[in-house]
């Protein structure tokens, strides 16, 4: 009867390919949401990583086979995963960004709703263009996109091999800078509507001051802007999809141009 030695040899770099694919389960769309109880993600991440595990080198970096030899190893896979799954959540995070930007223009900032995908709280335009964000990655191919480009991490880096300097940290940049942009461009037809708004309710308030403009306007700004923002939906989707794209392709792009450690 055979033993569990040849097994044995298996369980590290396993370990490894599991933590690699557990990385992605922190930032990635849909992956992180809470309403996948954690016991579904940890097996979620095994069966990929079962999938997968076949198909790659078993080589990796020879450290002793304690706790304290393989935490190097944990940390370098599960950085990976990590910023594979933030690139992929940019175009989610920046449409909510804009939809807070619209939302607090118009005065819903006081009313908030729970985002359990984050665990904070955002005004109600905000939630909605979260979710617009959400339909529109994954329309995309965002989570096929993802879960390729951590496949090709494989490729590139070997278990244990990955190497500080190849954080995309200017990837990151660029992203938000850009990203920052688009969330103006996603507020910028609300902003603007509630800005004539105000500034006609300034004259009314100095040819009619017998008026209660302030009480008035505030519910004038809410229904414009959400009129507003909704017949802008299209335009918003088809600018998400783009940006979707755009950071899929980075994201491809610096999963493909990886190099392991020392080379």
């Amino acid at each position: 009867m055979p033993g569990i030695e040849p097994l044995i040899v298996h369980a590290v770099p396993f370990a490894l390919v599991v933590t690699r694919m557990m990385g992605l389960f922190v930032f990635a769309p849909m992956l992180t949401s809470l309403s996948i109880p954690t016991q579904v993600r940890v097996l979620l991440a095994c069966m990929l990583a079962a999938a997968v595990y076949p198909s790659i080198p078993l080589h990796y970096a020879e450290t002793p086979m304690t706790l304290l030899g393989l935490a190097p190893l944990l940390v370098s896979e599960t950085l990976i995963g990590v910023c594979v799954g933030v690139i992929a959540s940019i175009p989610v995070m920046i449409l909510q960004l804009g939809g807070h930007v619209t939302g607090f223009q118009m005065g819903l900032s006081m009313a908030t709703v729970y985002n359990p995908e984050f665990e904070t709280n955002s005004d109600v335009v905000g939630e909605t263009l979260f979710y617009l964000g959400f339909a529109v990655f994954l329309a995309v191919g965002g989570l096929e996109a993802t879960y390729a480009a951590l496949l090709t991490t494989f490729e590139r880096v070997p278990l244990g091999g990955m190497a500080a300097s190849s954080v995309p940290l200017e990837d990151y940049l660029g992203l938000a800078s850009a990203g920052f942009e688009m969330a103006l461009r996603v507020s910028g037809p609300a902003m603007a509507v509630v800005f004539l708004v105000l500034v006609a309710m300034g004259f009314v308030m100095k040819t009619m001051p017998q008026i209660d403009a302030m009480s008035v306007g505030f519910a004038v700004k809410i229904v414009v802007g959400l009129l507003a923002t909704a017949m802008a939906l299209q335009v918003i989707a088809n600018a998400a999809g783009e940006e979707s794209l755009r950071v899929l392709t980075v994201l491809g792009e610096w999963a493909r141009g990886l190099s392991p450690r020392g080379a």
